[in-house]
């Protein structure tokens, strides 16, 4: 019988709670087209920063 792999997926915990779209009250003055492409380029770039951890943990992984 094959002996199931420990995957990184596994060791790796991430808890996010999705914010309130309401919870930030935009000024009068604020553009939503610009407060939306925020939004998006924070999501891309937590996104990119997850991503490179997990595969900085699974070459560590790989040296050990």
């Amino acid at each position: 019988m094959a002996r199931q792999r420990d995957t990184i997926a596994g060791k790796l915990r991430l808890v996010l709670d999705a914010p309130d779209a309401n919870v930030t009250p935009l000024r009068s003055g604020a553009d939503p087209r610009l407060v939306s492409l925020v939004r998006l380029l924070a999501r891309q770039a937590a996104r990119d920063f997850v991503n490179a951890e997990v595969e900085a943990a699974r070459r560590r992984d790989l040296q050990d």
